[in-house]
């Protein structure tokens, strides 16, 4: 009673990462379907229909071969399927290609084969980016808040007032040290996430993009004299890093 609701989710995920994949090849979003049909095949190497189109986006002939072998193992009847296995692999093995003793042994369609096409997919060049630049960006912010507390600590310790009390420009400098730091590691950790393609990362990517495109404006407007450049640039950044983090979603995985 517990499991058939978990089933029933997983066959409609698959129906509709099937369908995505295949609106993604024939509008020539070739990454997006690779992406995509590759989920459906990770979950049901069966699918006869997942296969056939990751054929038609793959690239590499040996990708391509494997796509074919597997179209076989499914359906040995499909002529199709072997006719276009003689483009990528010798006469002489695509004849001794026995799809039934294959699946036989295996019990399911070449899964080791598969992975290798699996791991050679690569990620939209757009979640790169967008991965490089919190990398980046939080290494900044984490190296500038360490320096900074740094001084701050070694302004302090020669005021008059140490160590008795600080004064609220002290406090202020304190708190937005420990924010330059605490963005850091948050930045870092929004990284790793978009590295290991979850939706996690996506997120706090268009999250922490909101917070620069609300801050920096802002305190580049407060600042006597309010600093132009430094608001057109720090928006412009943060507003193109939220357009790229919509753009990369079609890369995460599910979860």
């Amino acid at each position: 009673m517990i499991l058939y609701p978990k089933m029933t989710s997983q066959y409609d995920n698959i129906a509709q990462w099937l369908q995505e994949g295949i609106l993604a090849a024939k509008a020539g979003q070739v990454e997006q379907a690779r992406f995509r049909l590759l989920d459906v095949v990770e979950q049901d190497q069966t699918n006869e229909a997942a296969w056939f189109w990751l054929y038609q986006v793959f690239d590499r002939p040996d990708d391509k071969q494997v796509c074919l072998e597997n179209l076989l193992i499914i359906n040995p009847d499909n002529q199709w399927a072997r006719q276009e296995l003689f483009h990528y692999a010798s006469p002489a093995d695509s004849l001794a290609f026995e799809p039934q003793s294959i699946a036989a042994r295996n019990g399911k369609p070449a899964a080791k084969q598969k992975s290798k096409a699996s791991s050679r997919a690569d990620r939209p060049l757009v979640l790169k980016i967008i991965t490089a630049f919190w990398v980046g960006i939080s290494l900044i912010f984490l190296s500038g808040g360490i320096i900074a507390s740094g001084e701050w600590l070694a302004s302090t310790i020669r005021s008059r007032n140490f160590p008795h009390y600080l004064t609220g420009g002290q406090v202020f400098e304190l708190l937005v040290v420990l924010l330059f730091v605490v963005v850091g590691l948050v930045g870092l950790n929004v990284a790793l996430a978009l590295f290991l393609r979850s939706m996690i990362g996506f997120y706090g990517s268009l999250l922490l993009a909101l917070g620069l495109l609300l801050v920096g404006p802002t305190i580049s407007l407060i600042a006597s004299p309010p600093n132009y450049v430094v608001m057109i640039c720090t928006g412009g950044m943060a507003g193109m890093v939220v357009l790229l983090t919509l753009a990369s979603q079609p890369g995460f995985k599910d979860t």
